[in-house]
């Protein structure tokens, strides 16, 4: 069984799924219609539904009727695994297929948002999920990203403020006051080439928080083109940007010695931004 929790704006069923669980073939989908072995809320259905945000999806499928799930993977051990997500699926999705696919146990180290492309690291035993919880708690995890962003940047930039999530609507705000329930943040931003309109950036994360760069960046003055939630929607029509761009292309450790993870420190991982 595959469950999925619905968290967009109102869409098909079938729409839906050959993002999120893109092995199920349609001609199956409409096979376990037809035997009513999928529920919504509980309750199961026979036709392509619209499904609502915070709809709640089963679907009861034969594993071995699914198409073979493929990913790019950029390094593995018996502790880790790194891989690139695509746009499109959450990172939670992303993990369970993977885990289910290699067939090993395969836990998140952290996340990135369903329409962020990159560099994903999970962990195949506690151990490791514990140390890499540390890592990027002390900062021994470095992360890169690069994105493409509204307006002319031509200097360096070191953003520090402090963000407030707010869990209901899914959204964060950024503010240059501290508040209640607001944590402190820091973005770098280096521009890496321009036009009049747009600048390609890296961006350093020091604290990775829920949606911090999108979010950051459009309270400094410097929208990801495509973001449809912290974005300008004016420059993402006039770009006729169908996809959030913003990619996790570098990944570097720098554990203390003795760490159980410190023989990475001698590798990097890197991707090549895909705009």
């Amino acid at each position: 069984m595959r469950v999925y929790k619905f968290d967009r704006k109102p869409l098909r069923l079938s729409k839906y799924l050959s993002e999120v669980f893109p092995e199920l073939r349609y001609g199956y989908f409409r096979t376990l219609l037809k035997l009513r072995e999928i529920k919504i809320n509980g309750k199961k259905i026979s036709a392509d539904v619209i499904l609502q945000k915070g709809d709640v999806v089963e679907v009861y499928c034969d594993e071995d009727k699914l198409l073979k799930f493929n990913f790019d993977w950029v390094f593995q051990d018996e502790n880790i695994l790194i891989a690139v997500k695509p746009r499109g699926v959450s990172s939670e999705e992303f993990c369970s297929r993977i885990s289910t696919t290699i067939n090993k146990p395969t836990e998140l180290a952290h996340r990135l948002d369903t329409n962020t492309k990159g560099l994903l690291i999970m962990s195949h035993n506690e151990v490791a999920a514990a140390t890499l919880r540390e890592g990027f708690r002390k900062g021994f995890i470095e992360k890169k990203y690069h994105a493409l962003v509204g307006g002319t940047l031509k200097e360096h930039l070191d953003l520090r403020a402090y963000l407030l999530k707010d869990a209901e609507k899914g959204v964060v705000t950024v503010t240059d006051i501290k508040v209640n329930g607001a944590v402190p943040i820091r973005t770098e931003v280096e521009p890496v080439e321009g036009t009049e309109d747009s600048t390609i950036v890296e961006v350093t994360l020091h604290s990775g928080k829920t949606h911090q760069i999108r979010a950051h960046l459009a309270y400094a003055g410097y929208p990801i083109v495509g973001d449809t939630k912290y974005g300008d929607f004016e420059l993402n029509r006039l770009m006729r940007a169908k996809r959030q761009y913003l990619t996790a292309t570098y990944l570097a450790f720098r554990f203390p010695k003795g760490n159980k993870l410190s023989y990475l420190n001698d590798k990097f991982f890197e991707i090549k931004r895909d705009f």
